[in-house]
């Protein structure tokens, strides 16, 4: 089974909205590990993290992904600090390809981040240099996984997050539109009363989609007739 390594960077994580809706969506998750960077210096009472720690995570995961708020179009100093602290071009093993995934949160609209936007460029421009790095180490760069203004999402939005959430960390951007029969087969294993609400929910959705398909198969249909 594929193990995803979360390496999380937040200088006030127990007061983030966001970040605590993303732990508690892991929580109990056996193939995914979540390192805090903040807490691990806190813990270590050192300014500096244990690379040969940090690393052996790094080659343990099949997948990693950072997580981190959008600061200023950066990641956060201290996660900056673990990047030049344990990253190392050999940290790549032949006939290993690891996946290389970024979960960032924003906390401006989204069309900011579009042409024409008052920022300039889009979010995945600005992601850049991340996709640089996964080159240089040799991993496979997966299409970032943005979640803009969470404080704004209304209860539906949060459950369709959930289930884009859980499914990036385990099957990164490949097969998204599979990811409504992936949710109700992991879910079969829960049983309490808010995952049957987002189950379904996930059924009520997957109709919906069923039946769009159908009406614009049957448009499509009369319009060959003219």
């Amino acid at each position: 089974m594929t193990k995803t390594l979360i390496i999380m960077s937040h200088p006030d994580v127990t007061q983030s909205s966001s970040q605590q809706f993303l732990l508690a969506a892991v929580k109990g998750e056996e193939q995914i590990q979540v390192r805090h960077l903040e807490s691990i210096l806190t813990a270590r009472g050192s300014e500096h993290f244990d690379k040969t720690l940090e690393r052996a995570c790094l080659q343990e995961a099949d997948r990693i992904i950072l997580q981190f708020p959008f600061y200023w179009y950066q990641c956060p100093s201290v996660m900056k600090q673990w990047m030049d602290e344990v990253l190392m071009l050999n940290l790549s093993q032949k006939n290993k390809m690891k996946e290389f995934g970024i979960v960032v949160t924003v906390g401006t609209k989204s069309d900011r981040y579009t042409a024409g936007g008052s920022v300039g460029f889009g979010i995945e421009e600005l992601l850049r240099p991340y996709q640089a790095l996964a080159n240089q180490l040799g991993w496979e760069y997966q299409t970032p996984f943005v979640i803009y203004q969470f404080q704004y999402l209304s209860e539906i939005q949060k459950q369709q997050l959930l289930v884009d959430y859980l499914y990036y960390l385990e099957n990164g951007s490949h097969h998204f539109s599979e990811k409504e029969k992936w949710m109700l087969e992991r879910m079969a294993n829960y049983e309490n009363t808010h995952t049957q609400q987002v189950r379904e929910w996930i059924v009520e959705l997957k109709q919906e989609r069923e039946e769009l398909v159908m009406m614009l198969s049957e448009m499509g249909n009369e319009a060959d007739g003219f």
